[in-house]
């Protein structure tokens, strides 16, 4: 267990039941590719988060939080990330786990998984 440590996965959309269902209806080879939040449609269904994922976060053994756009930027600022996300938080500071170009590349559930249980056996 990373004591100290929570994981923050960063949605590309904001808040609101409105913002959620254009963001999960949206494909990516629409003109709104870059609206579209590969992240949420991987991990999520329409009427909420896949079980798989939810055990898998939940067997990590690091608490998790799961934030849109709108909220990670008022709470901790833009800086320099695009979204998705999958950051690790130790008070103050953040290291990013899984950047977006990464998670843009998952074509599965299976994908994202993966690369985050790689990822996070690496935290220091």
């Amino acid at each position: 267990m990373s004591y100290g440590k929570t994981l923050l996965f960063v949605y590309n959309a904001d808040s609101g039941v409105l913002p959620g269902m254009k963001d999960y209806s949206l494909k990516s080879g629409t003109s709104h590719a870059k609206q579209f939040c590969n992240l949420t449609a991987i991990t999520n269904s329409p009427i909420g988060m896949k079980k798989d994922w939810k055990r898998f976060v939940r067997e990590l053994g690091i608490p998790a939080r799961f934030l849109n756009r709108n909220e990670f930027v008022s709470e901790i600022g833009a800086g320099l990330i695009s979204f998705p996300a999958i950051l690790v938080q130790t008070g103050k500071d953040l290291l990013m786990l899984a950047s977006s170009e990464e998670i843009n590349r998952c074509r599965s559930l299976e994908d994202l998984i993966s690369l985050v249980r790689l990822r996070s056996s690496e935290i220091p």
